[in-house]
């Protein structure tokens, strides 16, 4: 087998493979076991007609052909393992030359991934950030956690401050009313300021049964581009206005939350989970900042367009999953912005960059530094993984897939090189 390499622009690679008849026959007669299960040719039994008898039925050029696919899966294989090539993805194939007994001439092109150079990480250094936790924090915590208990008593009074209102709304521009610009029964607790500017103070006063017409302008940077710093009409019918009753926060009331003693003993619940919270929050700070200090070390080539598309890809996944579980798709949360499918990708790719050029660092450090793991790592992990979804069998089909147990090995080791770097450069 010949085997040309070519390198390309945007770390791509044209390989030209030239594979001579005595190398690719072992695959025609496989090919030929494999066709004469489904052709049949009288006096034999599927699968045992011999070469000569199966060409003469169905002609070397269709054996060829079915052996194809696998001649080309297992010379590229071969050739990448020669070259010594980090391919990325599958290669785009193109056949230049295939007639049966004469040499078959094939060109791959496909993505490499770039070797890079970790920078030297002796004069980094990074502060581990400390976390405190305010009593105000937990205070409002505790407010919401009241408020959430609280008791909604209907009133024929005018709606006052801290009220919970329930109401109908149209909003329109020039008179038109607006897709995505209405609401039923919306619950708005007047006081916390959750709506646009101005909304709440047009609310109060308002009694059940009434319906009321007012101006507003929605702030500048209102996350509908449609709505976004324009003067819009409300037509506003509230519903119901309730008094809430709040609980006050006492040892009473904590022991309505959980088995909690008293207050002190559910501030300090709601305290350590503040903790927790902010901890996650923290490190995930922390190891951003981590790789992107890093990153602006080290010298990066043109990343492979493949490898942007395909965090790109992920990044798209991940938010419709975020908006699902928000009850949104990503369809509406398009429109609403005024955003096409292509403007939110070329707004991504920055943002993909960054997590691309991730990837490889960590791959080049895990590989510097012969990080790894190991087999029994990996199954501890999938069985953590299928006591928490042992209800959801596809996802459980999945997990046991060699792909995912690839998937889990890469996210493994990436973990253990991000501890790794922080035992090198954070410092308390």
């Amino acid at each position: 087998m010949q085997i040309k390499v070519q390198m390309l622009p945007r770390a791509e690679a044209l390989l030209t493979l030239e594979i001579q008849p005595d190398e690719y026959q072992k695959f025609m007669l496989a090919a030929t076991q494999k066709m004469s299960t489904k052709t049949k040719i009288d006096g034999f039994r599927p699968g045992y007609a011999p070469y000569n008898i199966v060409k003469q039925r169905v002609g070397e050029g269709e054996i060829l052909n079915e052996a194809l696919s696998e001649i080309i899966s297992r010379t590229f294989a071969e050739a990448i393992l020669k070259e010594k090539i980090n391919t990325l993805g599958s290669p785009e194939i193109t056949i230049k030359k295939m007639t049966p007994g004469d040499n078959l001439i094939y060109e791959a092109r496909v993505s490499v991934l770039p070797e890079i150079t970790p920078p030297n990480l002796v004069s980094l250094s990074l502060k581990k950030p400390t976390i405190n936790i305010e009593e105000k924090e937990v205070d409002k915590i505790l407010e919401r956690l009241a408020k959430s208990r609280a008791a909604e008593i209907l009133e024929t009074r005018p709606a006052e401050n801290n009220d919970l209102v329930k109401l109908d709304y149209q909003i329109s521009i020039a008179g038109v009313p607006q897709e995505n610009g209405s609401q039923k029964n919306f619950p708005v607790f007047l006081g916390e300021e959750h709506m646009i500017p101005g909304f709440e103070k047009q609310i109060i006063g308002m009694v059940a049964g009434e319906t009321k017409k007012f101006d507003t302008a929605f702030p500048k940077e209102y996350f509908q581009n449609n709505f976004a710093n324009k003067n819009c009409e409300f037509t506003v019918t509230v519903n119901a206005v309730y008094r809430l009753e709040i609980p006050k926060p006492n040892d009473d009331f904590a022991k309505t939350i959980g088995d909690f003693q008293n207050i002190e003993d559910l501030r300090k619940h709601l305290k350590e989970n503040l903790t927790a919270e902010k901890q996650i929050e923290s490190n995930r700070q922390l190891e951003n900042e981590l790789l992107k200090t890093i990153i602006d070390k080290t010298g990066f080539p043109e990343l492979p367009e493949k490898l942007m598309a395909n965090e790109v890809h992920l990044m798209i996944h991940e938010l419709e999953r975020d908006l699902a579980n928000r009850g949104l798709d990503l369809a509406t949360w398009l429109t609403n912005l005024n955003k096409t499918e292509a403007g939110l990708k070329k707004d991504l790719r920055p943002q993909a960059e960054v997590r691309a050029k991730s990837i490889l660092l960590l791959r080049a450090l895990a590989k510097k530094e012969n990080i790894s793991v190991s087999e029994n790592e990996i199954d501890d992990e999938v069985k953590n993984i299928t006591n928490l979804y042992q209800d959801n069998k596809k996802f459980l089909a999945q997990v046991k897939s060699s792909d995912y147990r690839y998937y889990l090995a890469q996210t493994l080791t990436n973990k253990k090189v991000i501890d790794w770097l922080k035992e090198k450069i954070v410092k308390e």
